[in-house]
């Protein structure tokens, strides 16, 4: 049975919350500028959308392997997080998935690792994160053109920006141009190559069955691909809001 902890509860009983509850409530702990640390009691399972949104002074959080679901823009704004450790056993309703704009512009982040099995990041999860300087991630595909191609199956890519180690080493850019898709990838997401303005040809392979809109926008290749035969047909040349990037 799901026992949400509200803002109401949390007037009455503030970080210390009593056993019975097992969700932290959206917006819950919002705008609480004086919270500079808490532990999440390991009953809890879920913390709810924008739980900790714009806690400013918040410096540390302690997640227990309890939770299996970190909602949309969480921990957005929290200007003075520098680490976080999400556990493996973050998941929502079987996929595995760390919420939109979960970490927006958490200026003081400077690290993060993401567990093997999250397979979702949503959208815009670590914008703005701009002390961010070092990720672990698994299956890097490729790293070129400022950003790293990440994906099992669906292959997206992700802003580099600061970042300066990526599971552990110094990142090293390779040319776009030698790139080879991996066959096991079904689908490769929207905008994942655009404005790679360097890239010249690439190779699609067989198992590729759908290329997101806008995938290619801004590469020379792209009035190639989109005028083959087979490629034409599962290039998507709609937009349509895909929230999240597949990353294992």
């Amino acid at each position: 049975m799901t026992k949400v902890y509200t803002r109401e509860d949390r007037k009455q009983y503030g970080l210390n919350i009593p056993e019975g509850f097992n969700v932290i409530g959206d917006e819950c702990f919002e705008g609480c500028c004086d919270i500079d640390k808490i532990d999440i009691p390991t009953y809890i399972t879920s913390l709810g959308n924008k739980c900790f949104y714009e806690c400013s002074s918040l410096k540390s959080i302690n997640i227990p392997t309890s939770v299996i679901k970190i909602g949309d823009e969480c921990f957005s704004g929290c200007e003075s997080l520098k680490s976080v450790n999400i556990p493996s056993s973050v998941s929502e309703l079987g996929v595995i998935k760390i919420g939109c704009e979960c970490f927006l512009y958490c200026t003081s982040l400077k690290s993060v690792d993401i567990p093997s099995p999250i397979i979702k990041i949503g959208y815009l999860c670590f914008e703005g994160c701009e002390s961010l300087t070092s990720i672990n991630i698994e299956n890097v595909q490729f790293i070129s053109e400022g950003r790293m191609f990440v994906g099992k199956e669906k292959l997206v890519s992700i802003p580099i920006n600061n970042l300066k180690r990526i599971n552990g080493r110094p990142i090293r850019e390779r040319d776009i141009n030698e790139f080879v898709i991996p066959t096991s990838i079904r689908k490769i997401g929207d905008g994942c190559f655009s404005e790679c303005s360097s890239l010249k040809s690439i190779n699609i392979p067989s198992s590729v069955k759908e290329i997101g809109y806008e995938c290619f926008g801004g590469c020379k290749c792209e009035k190639k691909l989109k005028n083959d035969k087979r490629i034409g047909k599962i290039y998507v040349h709609c937009a349509y809001y895909d929230d999240t990037c597949v990353v294992v």
